[in-house]
């Protein structure tokens, strides 16, 4: 009688397929790399636990009973699982499936999110990416939740600066600002311009979610010895560059939220470029080395890497500046 308690083990399984696939305990030792008299053991041991004769002589060899036939047929149902079983966690480890979540806020996730999935997409198929929007602090809130595994972000400090805390932060590149005029505009003739210069100009902001652009807009110009006067407000940039484009005003717009340059509308470098924006992807330490999310960060680094050499260009390079005396 089969012990109600026992297991049957997995190897001895292994041993009764192979040896029922090639006729003999012999060539079953051969396919395994075991000694026949192993083999024998392992198939003596099996027929103990089941409680029932597995083999039987015939000839000079041996065939299964109905038992072995039945229990084979099984094992070997048994032995694809284990096999798939470890090539899944095989996949899952070295991040070729699974998934992963990933936060960004709207500039980062029209520009570098989609490459990065497009990336993982061909050298990770089988790995899902889920992406959504939302800014900093709503972010941060759902990686520490455990709600997403990475959250790309806007942050006030650059490369080195970074805090020491309860997260693991990449820096992916610094996003510098750009002004935009109407083509008419005097200084669109111009290669790059003083900020001040637009001091009197009417202004047109992009709002953002949670006005944090048009903040930004407003901090950047005091901090040139003005306030903007605001004429215009966009939801978003491309809507702010409409507004440009129709002669209503000037504006500030970073590189990774610009796009397609709306017709009618000349974006030129600031002569004395404002602090950028520091754009950094973030996980938890726990999660940090594991192969999908170190699969993502890659990704999002190319995607960086290639936004910043396709737009180191954007607007027409600066002259070279006297030296001041």
């Amino acid at each position: 009688m089969v012990n109600d308690e026992a297991m049957l083990d997995i190897r001895r399984l292994q041993v009764l397929a192979a040896v029922v696939d090639t006729g003999s305990v012999t060539a079953a030792a051969t396919r395994l790399g075991y000694t026949p008299s192993s083999v024998s053991q392992q198939l003596s041991v099996l027929e103990r636990e089941t409680g029932v004769p597995l083999f039987e002589k015939h000839g000079r060899g041996i065939r299964p009973t109905e038992a072995g036939a039945l229990l084979a047929e099984h094992a070997a149902g048994v032995l694809r699982a284990v096999s798939d079983a470890e090539d899944a966690i095989s996949d899952l480890r070295e991040g070729r499936s699974g998934r992963v979540r990933v936060m960004s806020f709207a500039s980062a996730g029209d520009s570098l999110l989609p490459p990065a999935v497009a990336h993982l997409r061909r050298t990770r198929p089988g790995l899902h990416v889920a992406t959504t929007i939302g800014e900093t602090e709503q972010a941060y809130e759902l990686l520490r939740s455990n709600q997403i595994e990475l959250a790309v972000v806007l942050e006030p400090f650059a490369r080195g600066d970074e805090p020491d805390d309860d997260l693991v932060r990449v820096h992916l590149l610094d996003d510098p600002y750009r002004a935009m005029l109407p083509e008419g505009h005097p200084l669109a003739q111009e290669d790059t311009v003083e900020l001040t210069d637009l001091a009197h100009e009417d202004w047109v902001a992009a709002m953002g979610g949670n006005g944090f652009c048009r903040d930004d807009t407003i901090d950047l110009c005091r901090r040139a010895g003005f306030s903007p006067r605001f004429v215009a407000h966009a939801v978003e940039f491309p809507a702010a560059q409409a507004y440009v484009a129709a002669g209503i005003g000037v504006g500030l717009v970073p590189v990774l939220a610009l796009g397609a340059v709306h017709s009618g509308v000349a974006i030129r470098r600031l002569r004395r470029e404002p602090e950028p924006r520091h754009v950094w992807v973030v996980t938890r330490p726990t999660i940090a080395a594991t192969a999908t999310v170190a699969a993502m960060v890659q990704a999002l680094r190319l995607a960086a890497a290639e936004h910043h050499r396709r737009t180191a260009d954007t607007a027409t390079p600066a002259r070279e500046e006297p030296a001041r005396t």
